[in-house]
C-alpha cells in the first residue's frame, strides 16, 4: 500500500523536494520513500519535474513513524502551501498549511488518522508495498 504527498500553487515543488528530503532522513521510513516526476512544461528548463512523494506503508508501524515525521514537518513549516495526500484506497485529500503550527497539525490529524486506520485495516492497493 502507498501514501502520495503532492503539492498545490506556488513554491510547490521546493516544499515537495523538502518534505521529500525530511522523509528520505527517518530511519523509520528508509527504503521506503521515492520521488515520482512528470515531464517538464515548455515554461521549465529540466527533463522532469517533482510531481509526487510515494511512501509504501505496508505495516501499521512505517503508517505511525509517517504519521510522526509528518506531523514533525507540518510544525516546521512557514510559507502557506497546499498539499494533496493520496491514501491507499485511493481517497485523496487537501490540506491547506497556513502559518501557525496549530493550524496545521489540527486540519492535519484526520488525514492522518484516516491513513492509519486504512493501513490497520489493510486497505488499499494503490501502489505497492514492496517499494
Amino acid at each position: 500500500m502507498e501514501v502520495k504527498i503532492g503539492a498545490v500553487g506556488d513554491g510547490s515543488v521546493l516544499e515537495l523536494v523538502a518534505l521529500f528530503q525530511w522523509l528520505r532522513s527517518e530511519r523509520q521510513l528508509a527504503g521506503r520513500v521515492h520521488a515520482e516526476y512528470r515531464p517538464a512544461g515548455p515554461e521549465e528548463l529540466s527533463s522532469g519535474v517533482l510531481d509526487v512523494v510515494g511512501i509504501a506503508v505496508g505495516s501499521g508501524g512505517v503508517a505511525v513513524a509517517l504519521a510522526q515525521s509528518l506531523t514533525a514537518w507540518l510544525k516546521s513549516r512557514r510559507p502557506a502551501v497546499e498539499f494533496t495526500i493520496t491514501l491507499p484506497d485511493g481517497t485523496t485529500h487537501r490540506l491547506n498549511v497556513a502559518d501557525g503550527a496549530a493550524a496545521q497539525l489540527s486540519a492535519a490529524a484526520p488525514i492522518i488518522e484516516e491513513m492509519l486506520r486504512q493501513t490497520r485495516n489493510g486497505q488499499g492497493g494503490v501502489g505497492g508495498a514492496g517499494e
